[in-house]
């Protein structure tokens, strides 16, 4: 008799919750299900606490890689006024190495290639592949993608290259006072290019608040193409 009665008393204790409500074995009680359910819950938050971490790292990357290529433009830009001002005063400035112009039709074909990536992007409103850096499909679909709300300005940076290239083909195979100014001419075109990339990335860094990692890269060939289209320029000046 006492043997049952402590058979009763351990089988009551192992199916009953603290507060007397019994658990089916089969079920969990209501502290096991909400123990799982916070568990899934701190599970959630982690991944999406993962999630934001790496979509902040990128947006910090993307403006650090923008202001570097900002950089990069006014230190061009910088060099370009102070070689033209030293020669204007009849001093020498330091100019790259004539063979080093080579590079000028290849940055521009580069640039061709962006920009008309670009000029489709923001033709089609299809979504552009920005790779780990940036946001460019928020700089793609924002007011400032085309100039006056019309022009994109993908397009407006593929008829600059071209014409870069055009350019300088004629400088290099053609003869006569066109030939004689392509130097000069490749330079007005890549100073132009390089305030107006100084805008766009102050717009994106100020105004848009994303990066977009094929702007940048048009930036910097800008940048690039306008270093080294000083030497011509100014051999081209010194000759007259």
């Amino acid at each position: 008799m006492l043997a049952a009665l402590c058979l009763t008393s351990v089988t009551s204790a192992q199916t009953s919750q603290p507060g007397g409500a019994a658990c089916a074995p089969a079920t969990p009680c209501a502290d096991d299900a909400s123990a799982t359910s916070t568990f899934a819950g701190v599970q959630f938050t982690a991944a999406e606490a993962a999630v934001n971490a790496v979509g902040s790292q990128s947006t910090a990357t993307g403006f650090g890689l923008a202001w570097a290529v900002m950089i990069l433009l006014v230190l061009a830009l910088l060099y370009a006024l102070i070689a033209a001002s030293l020669v204007a005063f009849g001093r020498t400035a330091p100019v790259l190495p004539a063979g080093a112009s080579i590079l000028i039709p290849i940055l521009s074909v580069i640039g061709v290639g962006i920009a008309i990536y670009l000029t489709l992007i923001e033709t089609t409103n299809v979504k552009a592949v920005c790779g780990p850096v940036g946001d460019c499909n928020a700089v793609q679909s924002s007011p400032f993608a085309k100039l006056f709300g019309v022009l994109p300005v993908g397009l407006l940076g593929a008829v600059g290259y071209i014409a870069i290239l055009a350019a300088w083909f004629l400088g290099r195979s053609g003869r006569g006072r066109l030939a004689q100014l392509a130097p000069v001419v490749i330079f007005g075109m890549a100073l132009f290019g390089v305030l107006f990339s100084i805008y766009l990335t102050y717009i994106e860094l100020f105004v848009i608040h994303a990066v977009c990692i094929w702007c940048l890269s048009s930036a910097a060939i800008m940048a690039l193409v306008l270093t080294l289209s000083v030497g011509g320029t100014l051999d081209a000046i010194s000759g007259e």
